[in-house]
């Protein structure tokens, strides 16, 4: 049983069906077609289970009419007996009329359960044919006529492929759980049915907080965020603030990013977006006009050159970022980081406010 659902695809085999006695409507099953027709699962079926299971539904209705009628015949005193409660056995019960309302049941079931039917044709003959000889799953020395798992199967994990999905296969058979374990991942056998239902419930117990639950998203992609903001730093174009038109800051390297502040946006049952306030160092040059060293003509009232001076400051910088994480349908294990950008694509910066650490004095005719 997996620790976490991983995919809302699933696919329920006859055996699983068998085994909680087809109450498509009632119990455990009419949980799971309730879970169903909420779009929390994704119920795949094949046209070799579909065949199976009306296949034994009128195998069995055939039976339970006969074995009623013969119990009547045991119980016929009972007939004197017209007010007990359960005098109704009495009524008369046709195999046809057992077939037909269990046929129904069933016909409910998949219109408000199945999401999608899965041809067998994607299954390739040559692969099936692969299978048989080689004797791998669903094929056995002692099971050497299991064509039609194999093209449910085959066709199953080719369809997994197809959409670049996993799909849970929820099973008591050894056979299919010994194919999915060769399909590299694709496929993941279940055969806790109960415990299955289980965990898609503490998965939408989970989505009921949207912030906690897209925080925890947040963790697992905050290494890649800072990643990211700290390529991201070094795009800005910086320039210096309150100087003259042609100073000009040249050797940016900014580093030592942190992220300050988080708040969660916007958050839904596939996707977040946070704000983020980060915080960082910049050391660059600036070279600027430097009106100490200029010379000044005092009868035309302007300077005839001016010098230049570079300071190498050091400053920090706080600025907003944002960052988009998706998780599709709803899951921890399709957490992707979508986007994240800084606010601000140009930033001034301020050589007065910062610790200089290097200055450089270049000579008037210096160009």
């Amino acid at each position: 049983m997996p620790e976490k659902l991983e995919t809302r695809y699933v696919f329920v085999d006859t055996s699983m069906y068998q085994s909680k006695n087809y109450q498509f409507h009632q119990h455990a099953l009419g949980r799971f077609k309730d879970l169903c027709n909420e779009h929390k699962l994704y119920l795949l079926i094949s046209p070799v289970v579909d065949g199976e299971i009306i296949s034994h539904l009128t195998e069995k209705a055939h039976e339970a009419a006969k074995h009623v009628k013969e119990f009547k015949k045991t119980i016929k005193i009972l007939r004197n007996l017209p007010e007990l409660k359960h005098h109704g056995i009495f009524d008369e019960l046709t195999k046809n009329d057992t077939e037909r309302l269990l046929l129904e049941k069933y016909e409910e079931f998949k219109d408000e359960a199945v999401y999608e039917w899965v041809d067998i044709d994607l299954a390739k003959p040559s692969v099936v044919i692969e299978h048989y000889f080689q004797k791998t799953p669903p094929f056995s020395d002692k099971k050497k006529d299991e064509f039609p798992d194999a093209l449910m199967l085959i066709s199953l994990l080719e369809w997994a492929k197809q959409k670049k999905t996993r799909v849970y296969i929820l099973s008591n058979d050894g056979d299919m759980v010994s194919f999915c374990n060769t399909s590299g991942a694709w496929l993941e056998a279940v055969s806790d049915f109960d415990g299955f239902i289980s965990l898609v419930l503490n998965n939408e117990e989970e989505l009921k907080d949207l912030a906690k639950f897209s925080t925890e998203r947040f963790g697992e992609c905050l290494d890649e965020i800072k990643s990211s903001l700290e390529e991201s730093i070094n795009d800005i174009e910086y320039s210096t603030s309150g100087y003259d038109i042609d100073d000009e800051v040249t050797d940016v390297n900014a580093f030592d990013l942190e992220i300050v502040d988080t708040n969660i946006i916007k958050a839904d049952r596939e996707y977040a977006e946070f704000s983020l306030t980060v915080k960082f160092t910049v050391e660059a040059w600036h070279r600027l006009t430097d009106y100490d060293r200029s010379i000044w003509d005092s009868e035309d009232k302007k300077y005839i050159f001016t010098a230049q001076t570079s300071r190498k400051v050091r400053d920090t910088v706080t600025c907003k970022a944002y960052a988009w994480i998706d998780f599709e349908d709803g899951l921890a294990a399709n957490t992707v980081l979508n986007e994240v950008y800084i606010e601000d694509s140009y930033i001034e910066l301020d050589p007065d406010n910062g610790d200089i650490i290097d200055t450089q004095e270049h000579e008037l005719f210096d160009e």
